[in-house]
């Protein structure tokens, strides 16, 4: 069954509301955010906490490029959730000393508000489903939603990874270590960002890609992860990549495991880092893959990515690369229409 990316939206640090791809330069990355009264109700807006904002505009921009009102379907990856609303309930759990504590912000900090403030503002009442697995959270949604069309049981579904950066989300991850500490002068920073698609069995004048696979690896060593892209790449018939959009995190260059991975099927000169557009955070790879989609359907690199491709010849197979401290690995193989 094929799937594919009919629609797309996108709130990130690394495209402004101009689609324009923008390199990090700092040691957060914010997203560049729209005017959300142009998308949600006014009235609504007040009770929604950012990550929902951003979480609820880029699905509607998802289905309006795709010219969908409502999908058969919502599926959303996050790892850490609405973390404005949980720091603000664990903070009133303490300075209450745990007495006459208002639910309220326990109810919006749960991780499936985001996919369920979704469902309330497309009143959709379909297939709804939150996958909080850490790193692989994005691609566990990927998977979920092949599985469906797999079954014939939906015709478009949307999908969407997010997560959100906080003062104090940054604090704590960045004493646990989360966060690169390379001392080489090119630090990959701590990010966010929301990306919805809209994936449909059916081509449409929207399609920007086809979604060929989806695997993750977990725990294991690097040649195991490069056996896994092998069977992935001749079960689709294909023998070169175009272009890697690669999650490598690690600055060091004496570190080049993440490029080992894909020696066999690109050469250096077609991997390019994403992450220093959007910076890290657990659901990193659906930025990845939007920028893939936009790449297929356009047949033009952007400049910023550094990576000149062979005059006259076709873009046509991308993999999208996600690498959490060699743990998780995800593998995302996009083709062009």
């Amino acid at each position: 069954m094929a799937v594919y990316i009919n629609g797309a939206g996108v709130i990130s640090p690394g495209f402004s509301q101009l689609n324009e791809l923008i390199p990090g330069n700092s040691e957060r990355l914010y997203c560049d955010e729209p005017d959300y009264s142009s998308f949600i109700d006014v009235k609504a807006i007040r009770r929604m906490s950012r990550i929902i904002k951003m979480g609820v505009t880029s699905s509607i921009l998802s289905l309006k490029e795709a010219g969908l009102d409502k999908p058969d379907a919502i599926i959303v990856g996050t790892a850490l959730g609405c973390l404005e609303d949980t720091v603000s309930f664990l903070n009133k759990l303490v300075l209450n000393k745990e007495e006459l504590l208002n639910p309220t912000a326990f109810i919006h900090s749960t991780h499936n508000t985001i996919s369920s403030q979704i469902a309330l503002n497309l009143k959709c009442m379909a297939y709804n489903c939150t996958y909080v697995h850490r790193n692989i959270s994005f691609e566990s949604a990927l998977i979920d939603a092949m599985l469906l069309f797999s079954e014939s049981s939906v015709d478009t579904v949307l999908v969407g990874g997010i997560d959100e950066l906080t003062d104090t989300s940054y604090q704590i991850l960045k004493r646990l270590a989360y966060y690169n500490r390379s001392t080489s002068a090119e630090i990959i920073p701590a990010g966010e960002g929301s990306a919805f698609f809209t994936l449909s069995n059916k081509i449409g004048l929207s399609t920007k890609a086809e979604l060929r696979s989806v695997e993750c690896v977990s725990f294991t060593s690097v040649d195991e992860v490069r056996d896994r892209l092998s069977k992935m790449l001749s079960s689709a018939n294909i023998d070169s990549l175009d272009l890697v959009l690669s999650g490598r995190t690690d600055r060091e260059e004496s570190s080049s495991k993440p490029l080992e991975i894909y020696r066999d099927f690109a050469t250096s000169a077609k991997v390019a880092e994403y992450k220093k557009f959007c910076g890290e955070f657990p659901t990193a790879s659906a930025f990845g893959m939007h920028l893939a989609a936009t790449i297929l359907k356009s047949q033009i690199i952007p400049a910023q990515i550094s990576i000149d491709p062979i005059a006259g010849k076709p873009i046509n197979n991308i993999l999208v690369h996600n690498n959490f401290k060699d743990v998780h690995h995800s593998l995302i193989l996009l083709s062009a229409c």
